[in-house]
């Protein structure tokens, strides 16, 4: 059997309407031979999906972080694409160029751009000067897609997380030698309303951030520190020669 190129793993969760959306915007993607999609429902009733291209699963067990884990067990991709229940592909994003792109590529992780809603252009990831060390969550998830060998190196989505489960693992695996490569090229457009964009849940998602900072300090610490060596190794040749 063929390994796919890219798994699109898409969680869902009580939400028939945009699980609906979010597979209207994969339909054409799901009829290449090299993209795969598994659908992970926690939802009290089962979706109904016309979909035979569709891997469909029940979640085993409750919390999305279970759900990333369950999908990511069946996933058979080289790469991993989560566009979660709600969220779309952007229809700008050219099936054929992306294939090249990943084909090519030696890096990592690939981040595009995100639209939101009412918004035409894609948000751009911050700048590199502003990632790392990562304090805050930057990273798009709806936009970014990872090599499937990442959570062999790096483990799976910590289930102790219920909202910053991504962040608590982007903490993890970008303090290794990982490459990441950015585009200004729209990916997705990210469907607002989740859990950690929810106003009742921001004292947790700030809680949860906290926590995941606090986890690997030392990991931030120890990054931080490699890049004010760097920085100082830059700037002093340049004050010296202006002295």
């Amino acid at each position: 059997m063929r390994i796919p190129t890219l798994t699109l793993i898409t969680i869902t969760k009580d939400d028939s309407q945009g699980i609906t959306r979010t597979l209207a915007s994969t339909s054409r993607w799901r009829a290449l031979e090299w993209v795969e999609q598994i659908v992970v429902d926690g939802s009290a009733v089962p979706a109904v999906l016309n979909e035979s291209s569709v891997q469909y699963m029940r979640q085993a067990a409750s919390g999305i972080a279970r759900a990333f884990n369950e999908g990511l067990a069946k996933a058979r991709g080289e790469w991993v694409w989560f566009i979660n229940g709600g969220d779309e592909i952007d229809p700008r994003l050219d099936p054929a160029w992306l294939k090249f792109l990943l084909d090519s590529m030696q890096a990592d992780v690939l981040i595009g751009g995100t639209t939101f809603p009412g918004g035409p252009a894609p948000r751009l990831p911050l700048p590199p000067k502003c990632q790392w060390p990562s304090f805050i969550p930057w990273i798009p998830h709806p936009s970014t897609l990872v090599h499937r060998s990442m959570f062999s190196r790096f483990g799976d989505f910590d289930p102790e997380f219920k909202i910053a489960m991504d962040f608590e693992w982007w903490l993890r695996a970008l303090s290794g030698t990982v490459s990441v490569d950015q585009v200004s090229v729209p990916f997705a457009i990210f469907a607002p309303g989740g859990v950690s964009s929810r106003e009742d849940m921001r004292g947790e998602t700030r809680r949860e951030t906290a926590a995941a900072v606090w986890k690997h300090r030392r990991i931030l610490l120890r990054s931080w520190g490699g890049y004010t060596k760097r920085m100082v190794s830059r700037v002093l040749p340049s004050l010296w020669q202006r002295l």
